[in-house]
């Protein structure tokens, strides 16, 4: 399994497999994506910070300084897809909840889709970042 590269910014909790941004107020913190305008560097882990038990949170971080393992350029990784769902090979941003949805014109974008997802679950991607003309 790799190690941790980056800590949980100062902006609250990160979900398992969302897209990530800088926190450009500590080093190598990242926040959860918030939606289609910030420059997507990575998607979170896949797994909770916690074990899997009753009452514990299902964030893979969630105190400020957390370490958290970012998916980087060209890693393959688990994206969490919103209900619409996306087609392989569709370029994806984030939705407000750092949640992939399909870029649209001028959207930055953290990932291409490798399976087509019908709905909502996880899907998998390949992290490839920049903007639509």
């Amino acid at each position: 399994m790799s190690q941790a590269n980056f800590v949980n910014g100062a902006a609250g909790s990160i979900s398992p497999s969302v897209f990530v941004v800088i926190d450009a107020t500590s080093n190598k913190a990242v926040n959860q994506a918030s939606g289609a305008t910030s420059f997507i560097i990575g998607v979170s882990q896949e797994y909770s910070k916690y074990a899997p038990t009753p009452g514990a949170s299902t964030a893979a971080a969630d105190t400020p300084g957390d370490p958290v393992l970012v998916y980087q350029e060209s890693n393959e990784c688990l994206l969490t897809a919103t209900t619409a769902g996306w087609t392989a090979g569709d370029r994806l941003t984030a939705n407000s909840l750092g949640q992939g949805i399909t870029a649209t014109s001028t959207n930055y974008y953290g990932a291409v889709a490798l399976t087509t997802m019908s709905g909502a679950g996880l899907g998998q991607v390949k992290v490839v970042t920049g903007k639509n003309p």
